[in-house]
């Protein structure tokens, strides 16, 4: 007979919510997790492997290692200096750059742009180029792209062909700190947001060498992986409370599951591992780690992680962090006023609006008119209000909202005029000589 979740589930959600400070960080603390696309000179994936000698040059970077699925013995799988890491991605053709936390976005600025530079000298001297891009341009999802890591095999036995979509994607994530009392309201109040940062922040509408039918193609097919789930994009429907939260995550599939020796793939909802092991916390952390919304809290860090928008141009590299971080400090202003335009129905009518915006940018017919002018008010005015110059950094989500012209709309203009040539000179990331000064 098997036992009842309910007692399981409770003592996590009062587990997890004891990991989030009882209080907020003042100001906030923020990171940046930001993936880019590494490519030959034809756009095709490169392998960011053969980069670890040129970044193991610098004498502040250490190796990482992980353990390989196919020999089990260890390889590089990363490298960490005092104030970044560099990792490997689903795809070997795809470079995660995380920044530890920090005051303010400008020392992430500052420390994201030596990270870059760092990168860019060492793709140069393969030929290969760094991009400021959502996807893998030409590359198509494949297992020969996929990073040899023991949990990517084990998610590909569990999810099968539709794992291989996160061998080609190049997210822009920022964390924010948030605390015990707020983060329901938060996690509520960001997964509204998605298509907001998705109309102004998407940049992926190439892939596999042809012009796809989204804006967002990162969105737009994750969409369609494990639909009755809701394990991507908004959440199915705003959280009660904690409990509620944990209760719903508990009903997603236990993709794959860790013991001692191995990591193997389920097929059962975690509701059932739960009624058999009781709150087995670390399992909870696991499982909740391959649940891919919008927004997610991280009980390991005590943030919100906003997931949804895709690498941007180089030049406009800070805005969709600036954004995040705008959206989480001006919570308490933006939420009302978008609760009494949209009324009752606002959670439906951001779900359309989500649909809208993946397929046709800031094409797409706002939920009311001007929309989207009243939250980038909202979001300016909570940066400016930090006092660090932060607001600075949305200048250009202001010049795409007046031109109705976002990064995926630009690049897929350029891909029609001058191919994938073309698209490549438009999405790489600038060579740098100039060592730029970490903030501390």
């Amino acid at each position: 007979m098997t036992a009842d979740p309910a007692p399981a589930l409770a003592a996590l959600a009062q587990r997890f919510v004891a990991s989030f400070p009882a209080a907020p960080a003042l100001p906030r603390t923020v990171g940046r997790e930001a993936e880019f696309p590494i490519v030959t000179a034809t756009g095709a994936a490169a392998d960011l492997r053969r980069l670890w000698g040129d970044l193991l040059t610098y004498d502040d970077m250490t190796p990482v290692f992980g353990a390989s699925a196919r020999h089990r013995d260890e390889f590089i799988v990363g490298l960490d200096s005092p104030d970044f890491s560099y990792a490997l991605e689903v795809g070997v053709g795809t470079v995660e750059v995380t920044t530890r936390p920090c005051r303010d976005l400008l020392e992430i600025e500052a420390i994201m742009q030596e990270a870059a530079a760092r990168l860019v000298r060492a793709a140069a001297r393969h030929g290969w180029r760094l991009l400021g891009y959502g996807i893998q341009p030409l590359t198509p999802p494949s297992l020969a792209i996929m990073a040899p890591k023991q949990r990517y095999f084990s998610l590909y036995r569990a999810m099968g062909e539709s794992w291989l979509w996160y061998t080609v994607t190049a997210s822009d994530q920022v964390q924010v700190s948030v605390s015990r009392a707020e983060m329901i309201d938060q996690l509520n109040f960001m997964n509204l947001m998605t298509p907001v940062i998705i109309g102004l922040c998407a940049n992926s509408p190439i892939y596999a060498g042809e012009v796809s039918p989204f804006c967002s193609a990162r969105e737009g097919r994750m969409a369609e992986i494990y639909t009755t789930e809701h394990r991507h994009g908004m959440l199915p429907r705003p959280m009660a409370h904690a409990a509620d939260f944990i209760a719903t995550l508990a009903e997603s599939t236990y993709l794959i599951v860790r013991d001692e020796q191995e990591i193997y793939p389920s097929s059962e909802p975690f509701s059932a591992y739960l009624a058999r092991n009781g709150p087995d916390y670390d399992a909870f952390l696991f499982h909740d780690h391959y649940i891919w919304n919008s927004a997610r809290l991280r009980a390991q860090y005590g943030t919100i992680e906003i997931r949804p928008a895709c690498q941007q141009p180089w030049n406009e590299h800070m805005a969709a962090s600036a954004l995040g971080l705008g959206l989480v400090e001006g919570m308490a202003r933006i939420a009302p006023m978008v609760e009494a335009q949209l009324g009752p129905a606002c959670w439906t009518i951001m779900e359309e609006y989500h649909r809208q915006v993946t397929r046709y940018g800031l094409r797409a017919g706002e939920p009311v008119p001007g929309f989207l002018t009243a939250v980038l008010d909202g979001v300016e005015t909570a940066l400016f209000e930090r006092g660090f110059g932060e607001e600075r950094l949305l200048a250009p989500l202001r010049r795409r909202l007046e031109r109705r012209l976002n990064p995926a709309q630009e690049a897929r203009r350029i891909f029609r005029s001058d191919g994938m040539a073309g698209l490549l000179r438009h999405a790489a990331v600038y060579h740098s000589n100039t060592r730029v000064p970490l903030a501390k």
